[in-house]
């Protein structure tokens, strides 16, 4: 049996404070995540007993959420490649879709990398993960690449968790040699990353198939990838436990989780 009371458990989701519309139309405001997306539920009454609960969205056409309804890509989530990056060429066919894997692929033993001392760098403007224009000639202070030997004690089969304390274009990012690298020699299970403190998405813009390379050869690889998580900086082991369970929903690309990490006191 497991004893809890041996480990220190360290909150990984990033709290949000919903939207909310109430019975009465009033409005309470809330936060974004990382990424700007708000968390909006409208309030309603089941008639028959009149319990309150909480609808996932707003009303189409809401001037703050046009679109109504949101995705399971809002806060902390899991996210894998089928239903998600199907409209991409030269992906393999056995794909798999978040509720195909087995559960213990969210959970387990995780290496822990919080990248202190990869300080930004003085590079060239397309040096990065994605470019930024500057002027012809000009140098720029990027964030460096992540490369194979950084991971080097990852071991087979493990969750991967990923940190920095910097921020905006000086956050170390993922290049493609390395996606590679993860998913094929290490075999790493799952993808945990802290944003921001890591660019792990790249080249959004190039041409197919040397656009997105964490999404294209960890999500067309079978490894999920989990974020925007919190707190891998304040981790001080270099092992702990990973748990980040997603909704068991058929279909859902990307369901919501809350993720914790368990390190031995």
């Amino acid at each position: 049996m497991i004893n809890f009371n041996d480990y220190k458990v360290t909150e990984l989701s990033p709290r949000l404070t919903a939207r909310v519309t109430r019975l009465d139309g009033s409005i309470e405001e809330g936060t974004k995540d990382p990424y700007g997306l708000p968390w909006i539920l409208e309030e309603g009454v089941a008639e028959y007993d009149r319990t309150l609960y909480t609808l996932v969205g707003a009303k189409q056409g809401d001037p703050y959420w046009p679109i109504g309804r949101h995705s399971g890509h809002h806060g902390a989530h899991t996210e894998a490649g089928k239903g998600h990056i199907d409209l991409w060429d030269y992906l393999p066919d056995d794909m798999k879709g978040l509720w195909e894997y087995p559960v213990d692929t969210f959970f387990g033993e995780a290496s822990v990398f919080n990248f202190t001392d990869l300080e930004p760098i003085e590079t060239e403007p397309e040096n990065w993960a994605t470019v930024v224009p500057a002027k012809e000639g000009e140098k720029v202070i990027r964030g460096q690449a992540l490369q194979p030997e950084h991971f080097e004690r990852v071991r087979e089969g493990d969750i991967l968790m990923i940190a920095s304390p910097f921020r905006g274009m000086e956050q170390p990012w993922l290049p493609e040699h390395t996606c590679k690298f993860l998913a094929l020699e290490k075999k790493i299970k799952l993808l945990a990353v802290q944003f921001p403190g890591i660019m792990w998405e790249s080249a959004y813009q190039d041409e197919e198939p040397h656009n997105c390379p964490t999404h294209r050869h960890l999500l067309g690889n079978n490894v999920p990838i989990a974020y925007p998580l919190v707190n891998i900086e304040n981790l001080t082991s270099e092992r702990c436990i990973y748990f980040g369970v997603p909704l068991n929903v058929e279909k859902m690309d990307a369901t919501w989780v809350r993720a914790l990490a368990f390190e031995e006191k």
